[in-house]
């Protein structure tokens, strides 16, 4: 069958995953999305890679721009076009929000792109089970009466040494008012969904400076640096919301709190 001169027939196997990356990491840099495919065993040549990109872009289905303070890279957004179809195809796909021009975008680019490289570090540690991006939480939540009780950045499920164990993400470049942590702080008490919290954050300062919010939270909210992340992973050291010393990341998952004063690194 011939197909119209300047039509496009999407390949189930490869341009769709890679659609469908683009739209959970709502953006995402060039050398991030070849690892995504790489990782999750889409693709392996990067010479196809990047042919299948280009073409995505000539079609108008993907948006490549610059942006300042991504390394000279390209970054790349979905167009409604491919918003539009994505969503026919089922996906958690909430268009005409705003979420990929504007004032929005410039203020969440660096947010996206960064929360990708967390997304990363998981994969290539081998440690990811299953991230639930913002994209379909924020469609659970707006359109279902079983959503989380907030948009957190992702829900994560990882691999301990004994059990998987899921937690909610939120990873913060800077200080938001103090008003939403105290929101925030009375909302997770009352979220049945998510038993545990992780903030990742850029300093120390951030890092006391959020955690107070939540030493009276019903939920176990645990703050970290997102170097210490990238580091070590579930090793990570992390500050609990009802004790004074640190733990690892994956004893706190492993239920090892109820011992904090015993088990302190």
């Amino acid at each position: 069958m011939r197909y119209p001169k300047g039509s496009l027939q999407l390949n189930q196997s490869r341009d769709l995953p890679l659609l469908r990356q683009i739209l959970h990491s709502e953006f995402v840099t060039h050398s991030q999305l070849f690892d995504f495919m790489r990782l999750n065993h889409y693709e392996r040549s990067r010479k196809s890679f990047d042919w299948r990109l280009r073409r995505l872009v000539d079609c108008d289905l993907v948006c490549r721009q610059t942006k300042p303070g991504c390394t000279g890279e390209f970054v790349y957004s979905l167009t409604g076009a491919a918003a539009m179809l994505l969503q026919g195809m089922g996906e958690y796909c909430l268009v005409g929000r705003g979420r990929f021009n504007g004032k929005e975008a410039e203020r969440s680019v660096l947010h996206a792109i960064e929360l990708n490289e967390i997304h990363l570090s998981a994969l290539k540690g081998g440690v990811l089970v299953r991230w639930i991006s913002s994209m379909e939480i924020r469609s659970q939540n707006e359109l279902t009466r079983f959503g989380f009780t907030k948009d957190y950045d992702a829900v994560v499920t990882v691999q301990s040494k004994t059990d998987e164990q899921r937690f909610a993400l939120e990873y913060e470049r800077s200080a938001k008012p103090m008003r939403y942590y105290r929101n925030v702080a009375d909302a997770l008490g009352r979220d049945p969904n998510v038993g545990h919290v992780l903030y990742l954050v850029a300093n120390y300062d951030l890092l006391r400076f959020i955690s107070d919010f939540f030493r009276t939270s019903q939920c176990r909210v645990f703050c970290g640096l997102v170097k210490d992340w990238h580091g070590q992973l579930l090793d990570m050291p992390v500050s609990s919301n009802s004790a004074t010393c640190c733990l690892r990341l994956r004893d706190v998952l492993n239920g090892a709190l109820a011992n904090v004063e015993t088990t302190a690194i």
